[in-house]
């Protein structure tokens, strides 16, 4: 059984004066027919010897993790991620941070250090035959994850392993052993000791499982089955052990259908509140996704509100075919009537943002530099509310002169 590989991946299998192999996700999916991405390769060697080997090739090597002996090498366009075989060794705790690494020259016990079977077959490059210590080849036509080792082994000491074994199930469309599932129950704990922005990055692949591969529509939903099955939300900061999931079987933004699923579950006191804490402390996400996602989530509720339409857009005209889809899953009417004025100004290109008016605050320094520019935010609004209502046209000189008029001369 051969598993296809590139000419330069064979050509650095030559290089090499050890063998070569690739193992995880290439694997597992050359195996299955589908889509290949990342090429995760491995070998007796220390970094070191590999950086001292690759010197004066076409391949070209950056150092990623030394503690963990992981290199980046590149040529052309490919790209290999290349780890020395190792075991590894914990504390106490949920959040994988090995507190020793101990490299070694046995593929058995680098095999052991991985998470499910299906992730820990190895394919020999230099000799071109597959090595399976877990029986994942079986694992991977019967299309079941289990743990290598004993669940216990797997679990004890790395929260995101239960993640990770949810995402892959959904994913590959594939089904979870009953004694893996049954025990990982176990150590759901382990989660807490993970970073929020890990939390979070699994979270989303789970959300978004069914186009990574298209295996299987909608399942991610039994994804979110099994995170009320286990018990998992609490581990995210949630004071609620189910969510109710409604509206993200709704919409296609499927982050925010379950931020709104998860507020309707909690219904906080203080919207605002909860939500920084959500979105800020417990996935930890940047801050420019953080503001977006409160942005479209703002439209949404104020559009709930029956907010006045040209304060609405004035608001929300950038993100309103982001959180129509949202608004629709709750209210067509309310949506109906929102799409109409968002056609309009389109339509009748309105001038719609501060931005869109003929003048800048350069523009009123330069005309009038004795006007207090504390002023200036008061005077745009007021520009960009004449000009919509056109009561004044969008023009450098009657917007000049509207200030002179209004601001300067009383």
């Amino acid at each position: 059984m051969l598993i296809q590989v590139s000419k330069k991946l064979k050509k650095l299998s030559k290089i090499l004066p050890s063998d070569l192999y690739v193992v995880g996700g290439y694997v597992r999916n050359s195996l299955i027919g589908i889509r290949v991405n990342d090429v995760d390769i491995t070998s007796a060697l220390t970094i070191d010897k590999v950086i001292d080997v690759l010197k004066n090739t076409e391949f070209t090597v950056k150092v990623k993790n030394l503690n963990t002996g992981t290199l980046l090498i590149t040529s052309d366009n490919e790209k290999y991620e290349y780890t020395s075989f190792r075991r590894e060794e914990y504390n106490e705790g949920g959040a994988h941070l090995p507190c020793q690494v101990v490299f070694t020259n046995s593929i058995r016990e680098d095999a052991q250090r991985r998470d499910f079977s299906i992730n820990a077959i190895y394919y020999n490059v230099t000799k071109d035959e597959l090595i399976d210590y877990y029986q994942g080849i079986i694992d991977t036509k019967q299309k079941i994850v289990k743990t290598v080792e004993t669940p216990e082994y797997v679990f004890s000491h790395d929260g995101e392993r239960i993640l990770r074994m949810i995402r892959f199930a959904c994913e590959l469309n594939f089904k979870i052993e009953e004694n893996t599932l049954k025990k990982s129950k176990n150590y759901v704990k382990n989660i807490k000791d993970i970073s929020g922005t890990r939390k979070f990055d699994e979270l989303e692949k789970i959300l978004y499982s069914d186009t990574k591969y298209s295996l299987a529509e909608d399942k991610y939903l039994y994804g979110l089955k099994l995170l009320n099955k286990l018990n998992i939300w609490q581990t995210f900061g949630l004071p609620c052990f189910k969510v109710k999931y409604k509206m993200v079987k709704k919409v296609r933004n499927k982050l925010l259908g379950l931020i709104l699923d998860i507020v309707n579950t909690v219904k906080p006191e203080n919207l605002k509140e909860f939500l920084d804490k959500l979105l800020k402390e417990n996935f930890q996400m940047n801050n420019k996704k953080y503001e977006q996602t409160i942005h479209i989530l703002s439209s949404y509720y104020d559009a709930l509100k029956k907010l006045d339409n040209k304060q609405y857009f004035f608001k929300y005209f950038d993100c309103f075919l982001d959180s129509k889809p949202l608004i629709s899953a709750t209210s067509k009417y309310i949506a109906n009537k929102y799409s109409f004025f968002y056609n309009y100004i389109l339509t009748h290109h309105l001038v719609i943002n501060i931005s869109d008016l003929s003048i800048n605050g350069n523009d009123i320094t330069k005309r009038f530099p004795k006007l207090d520019k504390k002023l200036y935010s008061k005077i745009l609004d007021d520009l960009l509310n004449k000009v919509f209502d056109c009561k004044i046209d969008n023009s450098k000189e009657e917007l000049l002169n509207y200030i002179k008029e209004n601001y300067v001369e009383k």
